[in-house]
């Protein structure tokens, strides 16, 4: 919980840095330079900004209950999940015609 990604103002004015050349590493994962946070999970923290949306969303509506949100976040699903009018009232208007 307390870690922080770092953020622009957190790299140093100067960083000088040198690279070796030709030298062997045995202990690198499949022969891997070096290791660092992978980038494509930050893609996560958009699902959870868009889950905290919506929690906020339904709030708003008084509904303070669990909600499960399934991946992809797609646009019908961020809609209905925020339980609101305008989707209760597509929800009404779906078991109506079945």
């Amino acid at each position: 919980g307390t870690y922080k990604i770092p953020a622009f103002n957190d790299v140093p004015q100067e960083f000088n840095v040198s690279l070796m050349e030709d030298v062997e590493n045995p202990f690198a994962v499949h022969s891997s330079k070096a290791i660092g946070e992978p980038p494509f999970f930050l893609g996560s923290t958009v699902f959870y900004a868009i889950k905290d949306a919506i929690r906020a969303a339904r709030k708003d509506s008084n509904i303070d209950d669990y909600f499960e949100l399934r991946m992809p976040a797609t646009s019908e699903r961020i809609r209905m999940a925020c339980a609101d009018e305008i989707a209760n009232e597509c929800l009404g208007s779906i078991s109506e015609h079945s």
